[in-house]
């Protein structure tokens, strides 16, 4: 296990362990993610224009690159259980938290999300296998992450496109 200051922070398994509690719980929150260390992260529930986003992003991916893109799935990473807002994987698993991470994550950024929050998730999604991490921004501007750092353009082939009337908001 891995020492911080005070507390231990929790292995993998075990992050995957405190996940499948909270989904299991009820009375627990709706929307939430996990710390490194397994407390709980309360999140607001998404606005309709990003979950109209979401929605048009997984239907983007699949018809692009079949598989499946799902929302809301667990991750398990460096930074404990993270929430990307769509999940791409080549072939259905019923993995939940994934571990490895999905071939593809996607955050949507909301204006509550902070840059350091998004920077941290990006990274840790790549860290735990992700093979590509998308960012769309506030302004609409989709972003493609790999380890080597930001890409020019999706290493999927991917062209994606937020839907009309969402952003600017």
């Amino acid at each position: 296990m891995t020492t911080g200051i005070a507390y231990e922070v929790l292995l993998p398994e075990q992050l995957a362990a405190r996940w499948r509690q909270l989904q299991r719980e009820s009375g627990g929150p709706d929307f939430c993610e996990i710390d490194a260390y397994g407390d709980v992260i309360e999140m607001n529930p998404p606005a309709k224009p990003h979950q109209r986003i979401v929605r048009s992003l997984m239907a983007q991916i699949e018809e692009q690159l079949g598989g499946e893109a799902l929302p809301g799935i667990g991750v398990v990473t460096s930074i404990g259980v993270r929430v990307p807002d769509v999940c791409w994987q080549p072939r259905p698993t019923d993995d939940d938290p994934a571990q490895p991470a999905p071939d593809i994550c996607v955050e949507v950024r909301s204006p509550d999300n902070t840059r350091a929050e998004l920077d941290a998730k990006i990274a840790a999604y790549l860290q735990a296998g992700c093979r590509e991490a998308i960012l769309v921004e506030l302004t609409g501007r989709v972003r493609f992450f790999g380890a080597e750092g930001e890409r020019a353009a999706s290493a999927f082939g991917l062209r994606l496109q937020v839907p009309a009337g969402t952003y600017p908001r």
